[in-house]
């Protein structure tokens, strides 16, 4: 008898977590725990960038490169674009609580207005890094790149216990380091291909040889 009630009430908890990742859109592919993405679904190219919230070198990619690839590529269909955190800061470990809580915010973002959200928050957060990050108020910052998202501070806070949320990022940093070798971000998987560029300027002639191979 007492391992049928385990049984039932581990059918009972599944069925709820699924019925609450539908609440949050999950099933449909917009909510916190689905992958970003930008661009055409069939897109000839797909982009993977590992990237984290509080890495300098990724936010002047996301400031100086990324409307570049967004404009000549992405919204050419040239370029499915999906953004995956890696919270994992080598020589920084103070960052990575930091680090965690601007993801999550990102992808609780995504529960109320999908991918676009997300990606609006995360450029939020690459811009405003040095004052979120870097300064001496991380969480009264975040609450007003939060309220940009129409998140309070009690849904922010609720955000950042979501262990589901947590655990999904962690299998992104696994798949980073274990799949791909993966060490640093920002890291670049190009049609399932780990690129190293000496100069981020470099993907521009990754993307047009990728584009070239499949004509």
């Amino acid at each position: 008898m007492a391992a049928l009630l385990k049984v039932s009430l581990s059918i009972f908890a599944a069925v709820l977590m699924a019925a609450t990742a539908t609440a949050r859109g999950e099933e449909a592919g917009t909510g916190a725990l689905s992958e970003m993405v930008l661009g055409a679904d069939n897109a000839p190219i797909t982009v993977i960038e590992y990237a984290s919230v509080t890495c300098s070198h990724c936010a002047h990619w996301h400031e100086e490169i990324f409307p570049t690839i967004e404009e000549n590529y992405i919204k050419t269909g040239k370029v499915r674009f999906v953004l995956r955190e890696m919270p994992v800061i080598p020589g920084h470990p103070a960052l990575v609580p930091r680090s965690y809580a601007g993801s999550m915010l990102a992808r609780c973002a995504a529960d109320k207005g999908g991918a676009d959200a997300y990606f609006d928050v995360m450029h939020r957060l690459f811009e405003g890094q040095e004052v979120w990050a870097f300064g001496n108020d991380p969480k009264g910052e975040l609450l007003k790149i939060a309220a940009t998202a129409d998140i309070d501070e009690t849904d922010f806070e609720a955000c950042l216990e979501r262990a589901d949320l947590k655990a999904h990022i962690d299998k992104n940093i696994s798949i980073a380091t274990e799949e791909y070798d993966l060490q640093g971000t920002p890291g670049f998987i190009i049609n399932g291909e780990y690129r190293r560029f000496d100069a981020f300027e470099e993907i521009f002639d990754a993307l047009d040889s990728a584009a070239g191979a499949d004509d």
